[in-house]
This record gives structure tokens, C-alpha cells and sequence, in this order.
């Protein structure tokens, strides 16, 4: 894993001692800091390797850069092997009294740690160094794939703030994930007050999925007031380019069911199934060690399971047809001109 470029801050060196810190750069004057973290799965190193090849780009801005942006990698020893994750999942564990345990000085009671709790330790050092050294209010923005194809998604925590920055991203929003799972980063990014969003870009070996996963960075870097529109051409191509692959999507959706697995389940889910692909209550999806296993809520699906690891079979989505006016008008705000 790359520790960073020429350009970087004047905090280069406390930054980047910490491992999985790609890069920090330190724009001219004070402003926001953005938070871009990838691969808190293993075997989704999209997001690393978009950050990994940007961030010279974002150095080379630094003059009108206004507040900070940081890059990190998430779970470097499961990057490393390519696996989701070794002992645990790290985007199921940012619970804050999973937070606090951690933090605990007996946290191994005599034994040894496993491999997440070394990288929750890890990333919580990043964090601490984030709440210390801000300069102005925090954004996130979590970089994930799925094993499924069939387009990329933004989803965050239902309130205002979150909504606006998801929705500079002009892919489908879904909302209330969040209501199925418990212990995502983003979840706990909401706990501390900061501004977070996950952008799903797409199948973990698709081309594409690293270059919706910069263009997603790109977009952040505006949405989060880091750079305008004349700064950052690239972001008002990513825009463009976003809105068009996406135009034939739903705009803004709902989770309404998540289908939970564990490996005695022995769950697979049959051949052909992509993200936002209707079905109705009844369709057989999947297979486990009971038989057959059916949707049972029409709509949309969504991360159809094609790993060996994951704790969630598959989701059901609806459309929302009458998007808030809060909702839309984020949409109205980021959309560069004449775009």
C-alpha cells in the first residue's frame, strides 16, 4: 500500500506514519475535511486503488484546495489476502459500545487480537487524528463493490445533511439500509456528527467500478466545499458522465427487506441476478440447506450474494415515487452548470 506523493501537507509526517494512511493534503486555507475510505472490505480494492491514482492529481491542486482531504485504506491485512475479512466483518463492528470495548486497555484480556480488532485499532487512531486536527466540519465517504453486477448506488443515514451529500452523486440513492445493519463505519460516522455517505461502485472485478469510484471521489471533493466547479473540471465530468449511465435508473429508493444468511445456511443465490432488477413476491432467487428461497416482497433487488463471506442473502428495494423537496432540491444544488 502506496503512503503517498509529492504535494502533500505540511502534516505529511504524523499523517503518514500511521499505516493504510494513503495521503494527506492540506489545502492552502482552512475548510472542510473529507474522509475517503476504501476497502474496509478485503476483496473490494476498487476504492483503494481510485485513491491510490488520484491523489497526485489532488496534491496538484493544493493552492485552491479549502480545508483537507485525507485518504485511507481500510482492512490492509484482508486487502492483502483478498478475503472480505479474516475473523469478522469490519463494517458490522462500529457499534459505539464495540467502540469503547476496543478502546479499552484490557480490550485482549491475555489473548491475542484478532486481525480486525488490529484494524479497528488502527483506523480509530485515523479518526482521533481527524477529530484533532480538523478545520472545519468532517465528510465521509465509504467506497464499497458487490459481488453482484448491475450499476452502482449511493446510501446513507436518513437526514438532511447525509441526503444532500449522497445525492451529489447522480446515481440511485437508496435509503434505510441502515435500518438492517448494524455496525457499518457509516453508521458511526453519523454517531460522531460527521456528514457520510457510501457509494457502491459496482462489481468487485469490473473495469469500470474504479472509475466510478474516482469520479465518486471527485464529486465528494466538491459536494463537501473543498474545490468549485472551475477547480475541479473532473468533478463536473463525473457528474455528467454519472447522470447519463444512470438516467434510465430509479432516483431515489427505499430498503424494504434484507435477507440474512450464516454459512450453515449454505445459501446460494442462482445464477443471472443484478442489482435493481425487478421481481416479484414468490420469485425464487436463491437456494440454502431448507430448499428453495423466494423473494418475498416485490420490488427491486439488490447485492445478490455471489461470495463465499456475507451476512446478507440479498435486499428488496422499492422506488420512492414522491422524493421530498429536500431530497430533490440536494440533487438541484450540485448539478454543474449547463450539465
Amino acid at each position: 500500500m502506496t503512503h503517498g506523493t509529492g504535494g502533500a501537507s505540511r502534516g505529511r509526517a504524523t499523517w503518514l506514519s500511521r499505516p493504510g494512511v494513503i495521503e494527506h493534503v492540506k489545502g492552502a486555507g482552512p475548510g472542510p475535511l473529507l474522509l475517503c475510505i476504501g476497502g474496509l472490505h478485503g476483496n473490494e480494492p476498487a476504492g483503494v486503488r481510485a485513491l491510490e491514482a488520484m491523489i497526485e492529481t489532488i496534491a496538484a491542486r493544493r493552492r485552491h484546495l479549502k480545508g483537507d482531504f485525507v485518504a485511507v485504506a481500510g482492512n490492509l491485512q484482508a486487502l492483502g489476502a483478498g478475503r472480505r475479512f479474516l475473523a469478522y466483518d469490519l463494517n458490522r463492528v462500529w457499534t459505539p459500545a464495540r467502540v469503547a470495548a476496543a478502546r479499552s486497555p484490557d480490550a485482549a484480556n491475555g489473548s491475542a487480537l484478532d486481525p480486525e480488532d488490529l484494524e479497528m485499532l488502527r483506523i480509530l487512531d485515523v479518526l482521533d487524528e481527524v477529530a484533532e486536527r480538523r478545520r472545519g466540519p468532517v465528510y465521509v465517504l465509504d467506497i464499497h463493490t458487490t459481488s453482484g453486477g448491475g450499476g452502482a448506488f449511493t446510501t446513507a443515514s436518513d437526514t438532511p445533511h447525509n441526503r444532500r451529500f449522497a445525492i451529489a452523486i447522480p446515481v440511485p440513492l437508496v435509503m434505510r439500509l441502515d435500518q438492517h445493519l448494524e455496525g457499518t463505519f457509516n453508521g458511526y460516522m453519523d454517531h460522531l456528527g460527521y456528514t457520510a455517505a457510501v457509494f457502491e461502485c459496482g462489481q468487485h472485478e469490473e473495469a469500470e467500478a474504479r472509475l466510478r469510484a474516482a469520479s465518486a471521489v471527485w464529486l465528494a471533493i466538491h459536494a463537501a466545499g473543498l474545490l468549485d466547479w472551475r477547480d475541479a473540471p473532473e468533478a463536473a465530468a463525473a457528474y455528467r458522465a454519472l447522470r447519463h449511465a444512470y438516467r434510465g435508473f430509479p432516483r431515489v429508493l427505499e430498503s424494504t427487506y434484507r435477507h440474512p444468511v450464516e454459512p450453515a445456511d449454505r445459501y446460494r443465490t442462482r445464477p443471472g441476478f443484478r442489482n435493481f432488477q425487478r421481481v416479484r413476491a414468490g420469485d425464487i432467487v436463491g437456494d440454502d440447506r431448507h430448499g428453495e428461497v423466494a423473494v418475498p416482497k416485490s420490488g427491486r433487488l439488490l447485492m445478490p450474494l455471489y461470495q463465499e463471506q456475507g451476512e446478507d442473502g440479498f435486499f428488496v428495494v422499492r422506488e420512492i415515487t414522491a422524493a421530498t423537496s429536500e431530497t430533490v432540491a440536494g440533487a438541484a444544488e450540485v448539478a454543474p452548470s449547463g450539465g
